[in-house]
């Protein structure tokens, strides 16, 4: 089978996956190769670029039978004109966990182009978005582009605890996960390295360090499993699908926080024993679930009809229970809500989310799905708001993270944000609130993204965040 697949990642950083003999790989960062008169790699545009254009290039005995794309929020391999050629188009969405405006724009590039498949790896969590807007044909494949790498585990000194990845501005809870492990006393050791590399310094280490950018069920899971290393990462949201793939204690060891890692560093590192046993187990678990031949197994069956292993199955997100929404606008304005939320999880290690009964409960449960966000809805009312969102709660099995809270129980709250709805905002409640909580953030959430600030909100000295943002705080 002939397959061109495009990305924007370098060759040395994530490949794709080698599917076909005859596969070609084309994107920004990949040169113009050739082997006599085939076609090995091109070199496209960065962002959008005519794919009609690069097909007409190649010689006719190896244009596409199917088109692959990996494109994420970094938008740089959006190839457009899919259409003009033959052979079947499937999209990998990549990071949605980041970044400006992330889901929103990839459900625009997926609406946009005929795709027959749509397939999420690292955030799975989104997935329901693009069911929601009428998408069908929407999968999940976790460890889709984990290569099979050879490693030498004897090569270099061991290295007690290892992080291979990003540490920076964009990573601020990795930033102070590091630094706090540090300043524990606990030899932690920094890299970066191509892929190859990356999968040795796994095996090398007595514990192999994740620290996932926003929620995400990252490449490095599964990297590091592949390299028979000891996993000690971060938990996620049960929407994140790594409970459906991988046993805590059995195959890897999950941590609650900055304290809870430095604790179970300093408990793997004095039993090794242990930490080789769980190492040992989640490579065969790997090998047996994910190994780069069963997952692309996993790949064409869903792409000939459909079939995905009942792991897979993107039904287990019991948001998908909810009716369908009623529009597509209303839709499109949850997701700017949660991208809103999304991005201030980014930057903190907790935060706590305070909403009234008025806010629209499909929004609540949208934010479930964030692992380090604590949601309360206060109940001091009851009423058909309160009825809807208890159902809303019940439906999709939310009650240990969407609770409801007496006005008694207020006082204990320390809110990072308090979500209202705009008629709410000269509420004599919410007057109060903001008086006890005046360094929490206020998020209108059926703001019109160019309507004023609510007047009684300047009043008290809050303003807009950002133009269009309906996020507002003082100072």
């Amino acid at each position: 089978m002939n397959i061109l697949q495009s990305t924007g990642s370098a060759p040395d950083y994530i490949p794709p996956p080698p599917l076909s003999p005859d596969q070609i790989v084309c994107g920004p960062r990949y040169p113009e190769r050739r082997r006599g008169d085939r076609v090995l790699s091109l070199a496209t545009a960065t962002g959008e670029w005519d794919a009609a254009a690069l097909v007409a290039r190649l010689p006719a005995e190896q244009r596409p039978d199917l088109f692959i794309v990996r494109a994420d929020s970094v938008g740089e391999n959006l190839p457009r004109n899919l259409a003009a050629f033959g052979g079947q188009k499937v999209l990998v969405i990549g990071d949605t966990h980041h970044r400006i405006h992330p889901i929103s724009r990839m459900l625009a590039y997926a609406r946009s182009e005929p795709f027959d498949a749509i397939i999420f790896d690292y955030t799975r969590q989104h997935a329901h978005y693009f069911l929601e807007a009428g998408l069908e044909r929407v999968y999940w494949l976790p460890g889709f582009n984990v290569a099979r790498i050879a490693i030498d585990p004897g090569r270099g000194t061991e290295i007690p605890i290892g992080f291979v990845g990003a540490v920076g501005s964009l990573h601020p809870r990795r930033q102070a996960l590091c630094e706090a492990l540090r300043a524990a006393g606990l030899p932690l050791h920094l890299a970066r390295a191509d892929h190859r590399e990356t999968r040795a310094l796994h095996a090398r280490s007595r514990i192999s360090l994740n620290c996932s950018l926003n929620g995400d069920l990252n490449l490095r899971v599964f990297e590091v499993l592949a390299s028979g290393g000891f996993l000690l990462t971060d938990r996620l949201g049960a929407e994140a699908g790594l409970d459906l793939l991988f046993a805590e204690g059995e195959h890897l060891a999950l941590y609650d926080g900055i304290e809870d890692c430095i604790a179970q560093c300093r408990a793997f590192l004095a039993d090794p024993a242990r930490a080789r046993g769980i190492a040992a187990a989640g490579q065969a678990a790997y090998e047996a679930g994910f190994a780069p031949e069963r997952i692309a197994g996993d790949f064409f069956a869903l792409l000939r009809d459909g079939t995905v292993r009942l792991e897979f199955d993107l039904a287990h997100d019991a948001r998908r229970r909810l009716a369908p929404p009623p529009g597509g606008e209303a839709l499109l304005a949850r997701i700017r809500l949660y991208e809103i939320m999304q991005e201030l999880h980014r930057r903190h290690e907790r935060m706590a989310l305070l909403a009234s009964p008025g806010v629209d409960p499909r929004l609540l449960a949208d934010l479930a799905d964030l692992p380090r966000l604590d949601i309360a809805v206060a109940g001091e009312s009851g009423g058909p708001d309160l009825a809807q969102l208890l159902e809303t709660v019940r439906l999709c099995g939310l009650e240990r993270r969407i609770r409801v809270i007496a006005p008694t129980a207020l006082e204990a709250l320390q809110p990072t944000v308090i979500a209202l709805t705009a008629a709410e905002c000269a509420a004599p409640r919410v007057t109060a609130m903001s008086a006890r909580w005046s360094r929490s953030l206020l998020l209108v959430t059926d703001l019109a993204a160019d309507a004023a600030t609510p007047s009684a909100l300047a009043a008290r000295g809050y303003r807009r965040l950002a133009a269009t943002v309906p996020l507002f705080g003082r100072g």
